[in-house]
């Protein structure tokens, strides 16, 4: 299989076929501004990565260890390069062409290049979704700040507790974890987790220890919501 290249910097793939953002930001040669990270968090990219795991998908990965990185479905690629720049999302376009087709594309034509016209005309283009894109990061402040927050705390949270921390009530807080298809009951009416939920590291399965009525230990299973799903219940309920 072709790996996918980008100004001659080859992108990794995991095991799903997501692509490594930290190769597309070297490749992108831009400062350390517009890493991967600086992006995931901002509002706009969340509502994305949601409309995307609508359908199941996991869109985004990190991957931790020394060749680890954050990897991303190619929709997540085509957003990052274009809040990178339009020149770097073009190339990116180009990119996954020449992976689809082989073929390379031609450099543009040197009459358009020296064209003022044209040269006028991507300039403004660019101006005016450098002003989008900035209007877009003041909206989103205190939905990153709400998801820095959670996703940097410790511990986890059991199903009663989620909506307190939420500040939506309890009731409401679990309503929500099914509505996203987190939870379910079983046939014994025991809160279980989904398991596409427990690959994003949303959830968690833990075993908890107890004494019944009888005064005998008991260990069952618990669900528990992990920071990171914390963080991505928050970013959601100020979204919609």
């Amino acid at each position: 299989m072709s790996s996918l290249l980008i100004l001659g910097n080859s992108i990794r793939q995991d095991d799903e076929g997501r692509y490594c953002l930290n190769d597309c930001h070297k490749a992108s040669g831009t400062k350390a501004s517009k890493r991967p990270g600086n992006w995931l968090s901002a509002g706009p990219t969340q509502e994305l990565i949601s409309e995307i795991e609508t359908a199941t998908q996991v869109a985004v990965k990190t991957i931790e260890g020394r060749n680890g990185g954050t990897f991303a479905c190619k929709e997540l690629v085509y957003a990052y390069a274009m809040w990178i720049s339009p020149a770097f999302h073009l190339q990116v376009i180009r990119a996954f062409d020449v992976l689809v087709t082989g073929k390379v594309h031609a450099a543009p034509a040197v009459d358009q290049l020296n064209d003022p016209a044209f040269l006028r005309g991507t300039l403004l283009t660019y101006t005016e979704k450098v002003l989008a894109l900035e209007a877009e990061k003041a909206e989103a402040a205190p939905k990153v700040e709400g998801f820095e927050r959670l996703a940097n705390s410790k511990g986890r949270t059991n199903l009663r507790e989620v909506g307190k921390e939420l500040k939506i009530g309890s009731t409401r807080g679990i309503e929500l974890l099914r509505e996203v298809k987190w939870i379910y009951r079983d046939g014994r009416g025991i809160w279980k987790a989904y398991s596409g939920a427990i690959d994003r590291g949303y959830v968690e399965m833990k075993y908890t220890t107890f004494k019944n009525s009888s005064g005998e230990e008991t260990s069952t299973q618990q669900v528990f919501v992990t920071p990171r799903g914390m963080a991505r219940l928050a970013v959601r309920l100020q979204l919609h």
